[in-house]
């Protein structure tokens, strides 16, 4: 069955040394870091948040020359950490275990040789969520090597229990996403003024605590 794995959002790159503010704002609403790692010849540092069942990833460049290479070029991930200016999508959506979609393969170097990533062809629009099918294929709760899960953390969430993505108006018509939704994997809203996503969260009785709105990483309460 399809899943959704992980989701990432571009965020702006920190002062050597520094943590990324919405990585800030997160701590301060009780959120605990699972990991963090570069991706060596992609140009890209994160770091990630793990539920029972997927993560949330921050994104951001750490070299230009890496990111605008020639292996890395037709992902349009350097389009898309540039989202505030060029209004592109910020967000990346891993499924797993394999999408039904119309595919190219990534390989970047920070892989295993021969091993490659899935990226639908619709995300060769930088303007579309950058649709993958992810290398880890396993929800975190189930990782040989455990990392520290949401539900330790004071906001108490254990699953990330939905996903609402909002479209720009005058988008392309993205019939990935429409499958999706089909699927119940996630909720569109089209017609909006900017991309945005809202991650609910939930406890481990399935009861919605808190909401998570995505690029800004501001945490609500479930009213």
């Amino acid at each position: 069955m399809l899943e959704i794995d992980h989701l990432f959002v571009f965020v702006a790159p920190p002062k050597e040394g520094d943590t990324p503010a919405e990585a800030i704002l997160l701590q301060e609403a009780g959120f605990v870091e699972s990991y963090r790692r570069n991706h060596p010849g992609q140009g890209t540092t994160n770091i990630c948040y793990c539920f029972d069942n997927a993560y949330l990833e921050l994104l951001w460049v750490n070299d230009i020359a890496d990111i605008t290479s020639p292996v890395t070029r037709g992902t349009k991930l350097f389009e898309r950490s540039q989202w505030q200016e060029t209004n592109t999508s910020p967000f990346g959506i891993a499924l797993r275990p394999e999408i039904p979609f119309e595919t190219w393969d990534y390989r970047p170097s920070f892989l295993p040789t021969g091993m490659s990533i899935p990226i639908t062809k619709t995300s060769i629009d930088a303007h579309q969520p950058f649709i993958f099918t992810s290398p880890g294929g396993q929800r975190p709760d189930h990782w040989r090597e455990p990392k520290s899960l949401q539900q330790k953390a004071p906001i108490g969430a254990h699953t990330i229990s939905s996903v609402s993505l909002d479209i720009p108006r005058g988008s392309p018509q993205n019939n990935d996403l429409g499958t999706l939704e089909k699927q119940g994997l996630l909720h569109l809203n089209k017609g909006s003024n900017a991309h945005k996503m809202i991650l609910s969260l939930a406890d481990k009785n399935g009861q919605v605590t808190h909401h998570l709105n995505l690029p800004n990483c501001r945490v609500t309460e479930a009213l």
